[in-house]
């Protein structure tokens, strides 16, 4: 992205409160009016990942829904009298999943936090495509750009200028894990650093996932859990979250276990290996 950090990546993600950052805390006694215990059946109407406390005889069940197309791995850490440990598990695609067992008769605090992918798997070489028409292509920043591509979620990423409403096509097939298609676009030159941006999330075979992200609002033809063919259109360049100018932030990452790591991808165009400026 021309213009992104840490925080606002975290927002791309799709997971309740954020994506690399836990959410407040749950509490257990629920205060007055929490909505702390959920049915005892069934998943919540959430499309984010979300953290579910159920009564069940003497006991409590820390559960963690995933709405998501592919697997995410859930980190529920407790606070028992200052006492904090953490427990983390995979929860797959489309399900509801126990994490922790907890006993009635005491006060906890539980947090959720949620990474996408699985640390299990690992990714295998892949000649990915140009996600972008080459004509006119500029590249604007690359591996380790000092404006936002220094963090372990977008050290790799490249982000592709070109005019708004450019056709993006998936760089690898895949199956849509996540998506948002709701968000505005940036009218003027200052973007806007707490805001959301479009993107496109594709899980791959390996387990890696691609991040298409600026998207153009209303622009994503795709749902989630669709899969994708290489080169099928995706979306259009846009300018939504924090970004000053049209642009496609583009980054493979995975889930390097309880983080998401960008990684050094080869991409082909037209006239052979994209050569990337450093």
């Amino acid at each position: 992205m021309r213009s992104i950090e840490r925080a606002a990546t975290a927002l791309l993600l799709a997971i309740a409160a954020s994506g690399a950052a836990a959410q407040d805390w749950m509490q257990w006694p629920p205060r007055a009016g929490s909505t702390a215990i959920a049915p005892m059946a069934g998943t919540s109407n959430s499309s984010k990942v979300d953290l579910v406390l159920e009564k069940s005889g003497d006991h409590i069940d820390v559960l963690v829904d995933n709405p998501l197309a592919g697997p995410v791995q859930a980190i529920v850490s407790l606070d028992r009298n200052g006492q904090q440990e953490d427990t983390a598990a995979v929860i797959r695609p489309g399900s509801r999943s126990r994490v922790v067992q907890l006993p009635i008769g005491q006060e906890i605090n539980v947090q959720l936090q949620a990474i996408p992918g699985d640390p299990a798997l690992h990714p295998q070489p892949f000649d990915y495509i140009l996600p972008v028409p080459a004509k006119g292509l500029r590249i604007d920043q690359a591996d380790g750009g000092a404006h936002s591509h220094n963090d372990d979620e977008n050290r790799h990423a490249i982000d592709f200028a070109l005019p708004m409403g450019t056709m993006v096509s998936a760089a690898r097939e895949g199956v849509v894990m996540d998506l948002d298609d709701d968000e505005p676009d940036n009218t003027g030159v200052n973007g806007n650093r707490h805001a959301r941006a479009n993107f496109v999330r594709v899980l791959h075979s390996d387990g890696s996932m691609a991040l298409y992200a600026h998207l153009q609002r209303g622009s994503i033809p795709v749902h989630r859990g669709d899969r994708v063919a290489i080169g099928q259109r995706i979306g259009s360049v846009g300018n939504s979250g924090w970004s000053t100018a049209p642009h496609l932030h583009f980054t493979v990452q995975v889930n390097g276990d309880r983080r998401l790591q960008s990684i050094p991808v080869r991409i082909l165009a037209p006239q052979g290996v994209l050569r990337l400026p450093n």
